[in-house]
């Protein structure tokens, strides 16, 4: 079985997606997607806030940038920092989740994503920071346009996160794409159920069985594997 990528992470998560919104139509569909977006991310960023801490680094907006739990394959990413100072800002043209969705015709049930996982994600870190998120690919702008508010990337402080990202935490803070996936499908489900009650098992079993049928049962086994995980802490 080959090992899980990005691609993995966000077909399973238009595949979820899609399931809901057929079950419920769009309108509740969109609003129960986007919740479960909002509580996975929002426990990533605590996640990113208890390496940070344990380390002995301050909750800072170049700290987690430092502390992001995943890392582009040569190619995935095309971006642009446009800014460093105060507030970083960079412009993303391309991305395996936006490929992905194009690919596979998904873009209609990934796009919801987008529109909630960066803030939630900044928020679980540290609700006192700030991103302005301008427009997404997926939700029909020309690229990503974030603003890191503070970032305050001076040549000091960026050769401070460089020693961060290769040496502390360096590769102890990317986390493997199965354990990402994992941690995604057990925290929608959970939504979902919590939304939907019995309706949400067939739900669930949909999207399984989409992701199963392209990866095989190998790689839907790893995904329920990851349900007795606790996710809200580090692993």
């Amino acid at each position: 079985m080959e090992r899980f990528t990005a691609t993995h992470h966000a077909l399973l998560f238009a595949w979820i997606s899609r399931a809901v919104v057929q079950a419920v139509g769009e309108k509740d569909g969109e609003r129960i997607v986007r919740k479960g977006v909002v509580k996975y991310a929002l426990q990533r960023g605590k996640r990113m806030a208890l390496r940070a801490k344990a380390n002995g680094h301050e909750l800072t907006m170049d700290n987690y940038i430092a502390y992001v739990e995943w890392k582009s394959q040569k190619g995935e990413m095309e971006q642009k920092i446009l800014a460093r100072n105060p507030h970083a800002r960079i412009n993303v043209f391309r991305c395996p989740w936006h490929t992905a969705w194009k690919e596979n015709d998904l873009m209609s049930y990934g796009r919801y994503f987008c529109i909630e996982v960066d803030k939630a994600l900044v928020k679980g870190f540290n609700e006192e920071l700030q991103i302005d998120i301008n427009g997404t690919q997926p939700n029909d702008a020309k690229f990503c346009d974030l603003i890191f508010k503070d970032a305050n990337l001076t040549p000091c402080n960026m050769m401070k996160l460089i020693y961060k990202k290769v040496i502390n935490p360096g590769k102890n803070a990317i986390m493997p794409w199965e354990y990402h996936s994992g941690h995604l499908y057990k925290t929608m489900g959970e939504v979902i159920r919590d939304e939907l009650g019995e309706e949400a098992e067939e739900i669930m079993s949909v999207s399984l069985r989409d992701f199963t049928d392209k990866y095989g049962k190998e790689a839907g086994q790893i995904l329920i594997d990851y349900e007795s995980t606790d996710f809200n802490r580090l692993p």
